[in-house]
């Protein structure tokens, strides 16, 4: 039997991607405030501190430069290792770098008399002591990447279970639903219910997909009519759809089933109880880089707020927004008295990329999903 191992892909996440400018920059950042601190620690003032803050500037960004450039380069490599490996073969090669500038920065100051290093310092005991130092930050740093990418894998994975565990609960909901309409058509029109069970078979196949939490635009749409057609099927000339969505949002993605129960809550709770049915529009639109769609109907008396059983869907949608895009989406529903008669809106505002996307277009949904398929 062969034993099933984590994916050594991941690996790749335990230190950040230094081939990066952003990285890259971070890094140098942070090595010339070190500069500074010790230029303090030092108690040098006037001229001579500021050449020694130069000098140690210049010795840390060759170190920082140096490293960086390493750690790209192994990053092709070190991808087929396990983590623990992958972690002491970086440590192992920061400390080296620094060994080898260190050697190289002692040469070059003893030869041209700068105050970079004390006159009592030998040049062994310059590699050593600064081969010393570079090993512990180097362990400490890279246990820092480590324990932060544990942490991160862990919040994807919680986050990723709530996700699954929400998409799941909102298919029975439909499912009842759907299986009603079914019902009541299987007497009258058995060759109408033999198509709305095509339909219903197509809905379902699509929202058991695992192909991440988004998808484009065109296929979240392509639900919604199979759902309107099962609806029109119930109920005939009463209901009435107008789309108005720009061809070039198809392929904004979105996340999945969320567009269909608004508007299954609005067939429900707004056309399905009028005497005379009314019109459901779905309009979408691009508004400073991000996406509003709105789902509005006809109120049927009340306030057309969804029922116990539908708010259920509707909370699900609230809630795999957060996860998906954090605070950065928002779904927004209420009475609109503004129009004659008034209507039910629903609004979906949503950012154009999710909160865990990674720099090479994959979400961490997807990267899962990879792992369980092979």
């Amino acid at each position: 039997m062969q034993r099933i191992r984590p994916s050594t892909a991941q690996a790749l996440d335990l230190f950040p991607d230094f081939c990066s400018l952003r990285s890259v920059l971070t890094l140098a950042f942070t090595m010339e405030l070190v500069a500074i601190v010790l230029t303090l620690g030092s108690g040098a003032t006037g001229r001579a501190g500021v050449e020694k803050l130069l000098l140690i500037s210049l010795y840390l960004q060759w170190i920082s430069l140096c490293s960086a450039a390493a750690m790209c380069w192994a990053r092709r490599w070190i991808g087929v290792a396990r983590a623990g490996v992958v972690f002491f073969f970086c440590w192992g090669m920061l400390v080296v770098i620094v060994m080898l500038i260190a050697d190289l920065a002692h040469r070059i100051t003893h030869a041209l008399a700068w105050a970079f290093i004390a006159p009592s310092q030998s040049r062994l005991e310059f590699v050593l002591r600064h081969t010393g130092i570079a090993a512990i930050v180097a362990m400490l740093l890279l246990r820092y990447f480590w324990v932060r990418n544990q942490w991160t894998m862990q919040v994807q994975a919680e986050g990723e279970a709530r996700y699954q565990a929400l998409n799941a609960r909102i298919r029975p909901h439909f499912l009842f639903n759907a299986l009603n309409s079914l019902a009541a058509l299987i007497q009258v029109r058995p060759n109408e219910a033999e198509m709305m069970v095509e339909d219903l078979s197509d809905l379902f196949r699509a929202s058991l997909e695992k192909r991440g939490q988004v998808a484009p635009l065109v296929e979240e749409i392509g639900l919604c009519h199979a759902y309107l057609r099962i609806e029109k099927l119930r109920l005939g000339d009463k209901l009435k759809v107008e789309w108005d969505v720009p061809e070039e949002l198809l392929s904004w993605k979105v996340p999945k089933l969320v567009v269909q129960p608004l508007i299954e809550n609005a067939v429900h709770h707004g056309v399905s109880r009028l005497a005379g049915g009314g019109a459901i529009r779905i309009a979408a639109r691009e508004i400073f880089g991000r996406m509003i769609i709105e789902v509005t109907n006809p109120m049927a008396g009340g306030d057309g707020q969804p029922s116990s059983g539908n708010r259920i869907a509707i909370d699900n949608i609230a809630q795999r927004l957060n996860l998906i895009y954090g605070e950065g989406a928002r779904l927004e529903m209420g009475r609109d008295l503004r129009l004659e008669g008034g209507v039910f809106r629903a609004r979906l505002v949503l950012p154009a990329q999710p909160r865990r996307e990674s720099p090479d277009g994959r979400d961490a949904a997807r990267r899962a999903d990879d792992t369980r398929g092979e």
